[in-house]
């Protein structure tokens, strides 16, 4: 009974991974990196096919047949491995893997693996047939899966010294996705050949591996809050990340976080469609101030908004800030509640600040507003 529940699960994850490659294909930013996602998702669907076959064929009357899809089996996911290591490498070391030599030995054990599969034919290093025909491991099939794990283990490993670095902030998520995601294909690796010898376990860990990083790409994609129309917080990360390094040597790089007084208490008070009207009001009046300047705004979180401006210095800043309150102000007329914003603004230290200490030490100015403006109000 478990034979044909197997190839029902084979089955279905290679559709999971034709429908990915579709999606793809189909995708109208389609560049390099899809192009090796590609490659990763269509071995993977051929590798789940090969491995259904091996399952329906295992008793089969011709046991080369057997051999032959086994050994296309070590062959494509050898390839899958590869690819995962072009992908990865290539999104994380851009510079780097730009380098010929590197990527000439990165292949070094993806040719030597192939050699070594195909004199397996004649010496049964990585398989076999045994008395009865029936295909079996050779002595050196700890290379093959050697080999593969060292593909998946590099850029995962890279990727976790990454999450530790701050100059890296802005790509925590994918890094936490990529140092991560080695850990399902090489647990189904040791369960398939250690624990559940004879299971698809291989096939179907690295089936649910490229759907996660399918789904983690796609979400770091997605860059615009889909209520105010702003950049969200994880463009933020990425354009502050690029715009540290690019900052004009005649100005200053400004951050202003903004957030709504006690916004909490117009969704009691309200409702939450007011509040999403209010988070509209706001994200217009930033639009209309600092839109047509050029500056940088995003939507940071519930009903936090960034700004990022180049500007001369302070004055500059200040009269931003008094612009920004003046048009909000214009724009709230109609309300039936005050609509009130506090701002901290703070100044980008060129070869001292990371992207975190920056961020932080404008919230914390935004903090200091708010406490100033509920002491004024306390004042009798």
């Amino acid at each position: 009974m478990t034979e044909p529940l197997f190839v029902e699960l084979l089955a279905f994850c290679s559709i999971i991974c034709v429908i990915l490659l579709i999606k793809i294909k189909s995708d109208a930013d389609y560049n390099v990196s899809s192009t090796l996602m590609a490659s990763i998702v269509a071995h993977a669907a051929v590798l789940n096919l090969v491995d259904c076959l091996c399952f329906i064929f295992y008793e089969s009357s011709y046991p080369v047949l057997n051999l032959f899809l086994n050994s296309v089996y070590f062959v494509v996911g050898l390839l899958l491995t590869f690819s995962w290591y072009q992908f990865a490498m290539s999104s994380l070391c851009k510079s780097l893997w730009g380098k010929q030599w590197l990527r000439v030995l990165s292949a070094v054990p993806l040719l030597v693996t192939l050699s070594t599969i195909a004199c397996s034919f004649w010496t049964g290093w990585l398989f076999s047939l045994d008395e009865n025909g029936f295909y079996c491991r050779g002595p050196y099939f700890i290379f093959q899966m050697l080999v593969c794990g060292l593909y998946l283990f590099i850029p995962s490993s890279i990727s976790f010294i990454r999450i530790f670095m701050k100059r890296f902030y802005s790509d925590r998520s994918i890094n936490l996705a990529f140092s991560s995601i080695v850990v399902l294909p090489l647990a189904a690796m040791f369960l398939q050949m250690r624990v559940l010898p004879g299971t698809p376990s291989i096939s179907i860990g690295l089936t649910i591996c490229i759907l996660l990083i399918f789904l983690n790409i796609q979400s770091e994609r997605i860059s615009v809050d889909s209520l105010t129309g702003l950049n969200n917080r994880s463009h933020l990360n990425r354009f502050l990340d690029s715009k540290v390094q690019h900052i004009r040597k005649d100005r200053q790089l400004f951050l202003f976080m903004l957030d709504v007084d006690k916004f909490k208490d117009i969704n009691e008070n309200f409702g939450r469609l007011q509040g999403d009207i209010v988070l509209q009001i706001v994200g217009e009046a930033l639009k209309s101030v600092c839109g047509r300047l050029g500056h940088f705004i995003a939507r940071y979180g519930s009903d936090e908004f960034a700004v990022v401006a180049e500007l001369n210095d302070f004055s500059d800043a200040l009269y931003l800030r008094r612009n920004i309150l003046m048009i909000l102000t214009k724009n709230c007329e109609h309300l039936k509640f005050p609509l009130r914003l506090s701002i901290g603004y703070t100044l980008w230290n060129r070869g001292r600040d990371s992207i975190p200490d920056y961020i932080s030490r404008a919230e914390k100015q935004l903090i200091a507003d708010k406490r100033s403006k509920s002491l004024e109000r306390a004042v009798p």
